[in-house]
């Protein structure tokens, strides 16, 4: 448990990993669509690699963890996020990746997670999640977003609307449909407590079913 009471979540799996870190195409801005309530929902086609990039103030000096919870259709399961070095694979189940643990924001490509198309048809679904680490006692003052990029398109989710206290959030959902994944903008925000970490509560809120233990980063 870490000094200001809140629990930290790290999925109970057998090996750790090392980021695997890989070159990212950049984002065409001027093609960016923004998903927002209203408008929440967008439709992924193509082959090759789908990226999510998280990026916020590297002023706030805070410690934020991407991650993707990911069910395969042969009923296995894992989540792949910083906390726990689960850097996940793209080659080989799961079949989604972390580049990098960004501790403080100030890293110019924040984190990124990548998501290979061509084992789509692999996936039940997949929830992308960020939680404060540590730095922050909510992501009002932090200046998130996410740009979600394949290549088919690009869209932007800004996680600007966060309640006082609220720890984590569930970013978005991937389905696979045919020939693609939905992907769906949820914004769901959490607030973790001391028994319970915000990957338990997110879990929980989603269905997956995964079994939790406390764990914390080494000191930088």
């Amino acid at each position: 448990m870490s000094g200001d009471g809140r629990r930290r979540g790290v999925i109970h799996l057998g090996s750790e990993a090392r980021a695997q870190p890989r070159e990212q195409e950049p984002v065409r801005r001027e093609h960016l669509v923004d998903l927002t309530e209203r408008v929440p929902h967008a439709r992924i086609a193509g082959r090759g690699v789908l990226q999510v990039n998280l990026n916020w103030s590297a002023a706030a000096e805070a410690d934020l963890d991407l991650g993707c919870m990911v069910l395969t259709r042969d009923g296995m399961g894992t989540a792949v996020q910083p906390l726990g070095a689960q850097f996940g694979s793209l080659t080989s189940w799961p079949y989604v990746s972390l580049d990098q643990d960004d501790r403080t924001g100030e890293a110019s490509d924040g984190e990124t997670l990548r998501i290979s198309l061509e084992h789509r048809h692999r996936f039940a679904r997949l929830l992308v999640y960020v939680y404060v680490y540590e730095g922050a006692v909510d992501f009002r003052t932090l200046g998130g977003v996410v740009t979600v990029s394949a290549p088919s398109g690009a869209w932007r989710i800004h996680l600007d609307d966060s309640p006082a206290g609220a720890t984590a959030c569930a970013i978005a959902s991937l389905v696979p449909e045919r020939d693609g994944l939905d992907l769906r903008r949820e914004t769901r925000w959490f607030a973790a407590r001391p028994w319970v970490s915000s990957q338990q509560l997110i879990d929980r809120a989603y269905g997956f079913g995964f079994d939790w233990v406390p764990g914390v980063k080494p000191t930088l």
